[in-house]
């Protein structure tokens, strides 16, 4: 991948210089490698001048990704930050683990240590990039948070337990409203056994689903209280229809337990929403609301009982209203110590459970969704040539709403191949507008998806990738001729996907629903032939082409998941536009290419469109902008070779069409950049063939090159790569297409316009020309 610096110098150089200028940070250490990274600190000036050191770490996604921030336990050496700059973003991360400082206050900091400072709720509004200036005026405001106590605002979204440092993988809880119920302040609740989802194909490891079935307490009277509730629903056991039963069988309650069809843990209401913690004894102190001694009170009242037996490990749950004042339930699962204080037999009830609770030690906060009837519903706002379409490989990016179904379409039409990208998971809300229903909660939506599409047709292959798309690697994630549909309505996700897959000249379709699913956008992008997504912004800004569509007002953005917007839209409408999409998609597989790239549709009349009627299409062809940097090439460049080198090369493949050889290609730019090529090597002694990889000589042909540079006066130097293919299929591959995409940008090959040659196994060529930063493109050989 060309690093992101080379693509936006402009954009470096708004950043370097306003890391070096800004008055929230001082900077102290830049560097640049193979990522940017400036190390210094916020400044925060109250009472005095407060110093908080921070590592800034831009990933090759930039500037469509936000730079990664990591508050640090103290200053950095510059020879550390030399080091980090020269590694990947996955081995910084792994290496300054050590190194980070966790502050434990929600919701900005998450696991990992990086902090979580800007969210974003537009969703067609062109990619925003965002400087450093604006990120951190937000840090710093996190940052005065830990001497003021008053922190920035976010989302009720943003996962609780997320933010913890250790989350329990085993468990998710999905609890009912009944939890809420303020009428207690503490009590037992229970949960039953609702999916198990086992280890295998898709899924890395056993996870139990519970689902929320009572919850009782003692009240704000202070008496014990009891919500007569109906359990037969729940399946529990033929003897437990009644809350009461869970107390008058408390064998059978004990055994469902061990057995993991029940789970069962004691909670607390508490005043506010609790830090992120890692000591049982700050856990005390936030049952106590703030005192540990009436936390040990609590608890020794609440759970004496329950430790007669000290048990390896109990459940706790805390109940509390969120920064927006409203309720929350968080379940943890309390671990005991592998090395525990002696235990004594003569204490009070309270110095015993002080005594209990230090056997303890790693606390695991358990994924907890709430569903109710109100959240739950808050999202509902032939002609298929089979012996064509098995030959096909679609990409489906993102398998959400509409992603699910379009694959889900594509996948009865017979789609050959079928590779899922998505790295999120089923949550409860997902069911009432996803391909996927209550029993896939928890699970990974690419594996549920997968293993729903092999039930509809099992003579398809699906393959899965949980990727975060900020790090697809086109020539290792996507095969050489696949087409890929994305539905993630994310502009900034979606300007860097196109702008890998425009370079690698890969068609791509995307669609998004706008104005609550009552309307849809839906473009196609052949590159060199169709405005790709940065064409689309240009002609956006200049007022051209683009058909704005406005949103409804009526129709606003509900919850935000960490820079998931998430409106309100009917399932008819959005399988409607999955439908629309994957008919589209369908047609041009089928090689049914029409020559609209662009295509509208709404139920109702929009004003200042073409859609003057309801339930109308509209479509329209929008060619490349001219100064679209990907798409637009200044020069179309002519390449022309002798007959003597051509007979060469195929002579070499005619003497063993199974398996590639190949070598480099030396020549010179005439005064109108064409090029002619003059010589052209072997693979060399060293080489190494197979029947789906060569790898040159690089000493043999280095010498090759030099001995030309030398012998014509500096003139003839390296223009390209030629290899052969085992098969009649000429076209280069993935690999090929990042290999010169490399070379084009590497200051030893004297060239950013590098040229190949593949021959097919019957010695027929094709030339290719990769421009850096651009969409490579065909070109015509003249013979000389």
């Amino acid at each position: 991948m060309i690093h992101w610096f080379k693509k936006h110098p402009e954009f470096l150089r708004q950043e370097s210089t306003a890391l070096s200028n800004d008055l929230n940070y001082r900077e102290i250490h830049q560097f640049r490698d193979q990522l940017f990274i400036s190390h210094g600190n916020i400044l925060v000036r109250l009472n005095e001048i407060h110093r908080f050191p921070i590592l800034i770490v831009y990933s090759d996604a930039t500037p469509y990704r936000l730079p990664l921030i990591f508050p640090l336990k103290h200053n950095l050496h510059k020879e550390e930050i030399e080091q980090l700059a020269s590694l990947s973003l996955y081995k910084v991360q792994e290496t300054i683990k050590p190194l980070i400082l966790y502050y434990y206050h929600l919701r900005h900091q998450n696991s990992s240590g990086e902090l979580c400072t800007l969210e974003q709720d537009s969703l067609d509004n062109g990619s925003s990039f965002f400087g450093i200036t604006t990120i951190l005026q937000r840090v710093r405001d996190w940052c005065a948070g830990h001497i003021t106590n008053n922190y920035p605002t976010d989302s009720e979204e943003v996962d609780f337990y997320s933010h913890f440092n250790f989350i329990n993988n085993e468990i998710k809880l999905i609890y009912p409203e009944h939890f809420l119920n303020d009428k207690f302040l503490e009590g037992d609740c229970y949960a039953t056994l609702y999916n198990f989802v086992p280890g295998g194909r898709y899924f890395k490891n056993d996870k139990y689903l519970y689902l929320g079935s009572f919850l009782d307490g003692i009240g704000k009277s202070g008496l014990f209280e009891q919500v007569h509730i109906n359990l037969d629903r729940h399946l529990i056991d033929p003897k437990l229809k009644t809350s009461l039963d869970l107390y008058n069988h408390s064998e059978i309650v004990n055994d469902l337990i061990t057995k993991k069809l029940l789970l069962k843990a004691h909670w607390f209401q508490i005043e506010n929403e609790p830090k992120p913690f890692q000591l049982v004894n700050d856990l005390i102190k936030i049952v106590g609301n703030g005192s540990y001694d009436n936390g040990i009170s609590r608890i020794t009242e609440r759970c004496q009982s329950s430790f007669k037996q000290i048990p390896d490990l109990f459940l706790l749950g805390l109940r509390f209203p969120n920064r927006k004042g409203i309720n929350e339930f968080q379940l943890f699962k309390i671990l005991k110590s592998d090395t525990s204080p002696p235990y004594i037999i003569k204490f009070s009830p309270k110095e015993r459970m002080q005594n209990i609770l230090g056997q303890f030690e790693k606390i695991e906060a358990i994924e907890c969704e709430k569903i109710t009837e109100t959240t739950f519903h808050q999202r509902n706002s032939k002609i298929a040539d089979y012996d064509i379409l098995k030959k096909v490989s679609v990409n489906v990016f993102g398998v959400g709403a509409i992603g699910s179904e379009i694959a889900d379409c594509m996948s009865k039409a017979g789609t050959g191949l079928l590779t899922l990208f998505d790295n999120q998971t089923i949550k409860a809300h997902n069911a009432v507008r996803h391909l996927a229903g209550l029993n896939h909660i928890g699970e990974p939506k690419v594996g549920v998806v997968a293993e729903i599409l092999s039930n509809h047709n099992p003579f398809i292959t699906i393959e899965t990738r949980p990727l975060n798309l900020y790090d697809l690697d086109i020539s290792q994630d996507l095969y050489d001729d696949s087409i890929t549909v994305s539905s993630l309505a994310d502009d900034s996700l979606e300007g860097f996907i196109n702008q890998q897959l425009v370079i690698a000249n890969k068609i791509a379709f995307y669609v998004r629903a706008l104005r609550g699913g009552k309307a849809a956008r839906i473009f196609r992008v052949v590159p060199g032939k169709d405005a790709c997504f940065h064409c689309l912004s240009l002609y956006r800004k200049e007022d051209k082409e683009f058909i704005e569509i406005s949103e409804d007002p009526s129709y606003p953005t509900l919850m935000n998941e960490c820079n998931n917007p998430i409106r309100p839209a009917s399932a008819a409408d959005l399988k409607f536009i999955a439908s629309f999409t994957s008919r589209l998609l369908l047609e041009y597989l089928q090689a049914f290419e029409s020559d609209q790239n662009h295509w509208i549709w709404s139920s109702e009349v929009l004003p200042n469109t073409p859609i003057q009627t309801p339930y109308q299409f509209y479509s329209q062809h929008i060619s490349p902008h001219p100064d679209c940097y990907y798409c637009h090439h200044d020069n179309l460049i002519n390449i022309s070779i002798t007959a003597e080198n051509l007979a060469y090369m195929q002579g070499l493949i005619s003497q063993n069409p199974r398996m590639e050889t190949g070598g480099v290609m030396a020549g010179y730019t005439d005064e109108k950049g064409n090029i002619l090529i003059t010589d052209v090597s072997g693979p060399g002694p060293k080489a190494s063939h197979a029947a789906t990889k060569f790898e040159k000589d690089v000493e043999y042909c280095q010498a090759f090159l030099d001995e030309l540079y030398i012998q014509s006066q500096q003139r003839k130097v390296y223009v390209g790569e030629w290899h052969s293919h085992p098969s009649s299929n000429n076209n280069p591959s993935g690999q090929d297409i990042r290999s010169l995409s490399e070379i084009a940008i590497q200051k030893d090959y004297l060239t950013d316009t590098p040229i190949m040659i593949i021959f097919s196994n019957e010695g027929i060529p094709s030339c290719t020309i990769h421009p850096a930063g651009k969409r490579y493109y065909f070109t015509k050989i003249e013979m000389k």
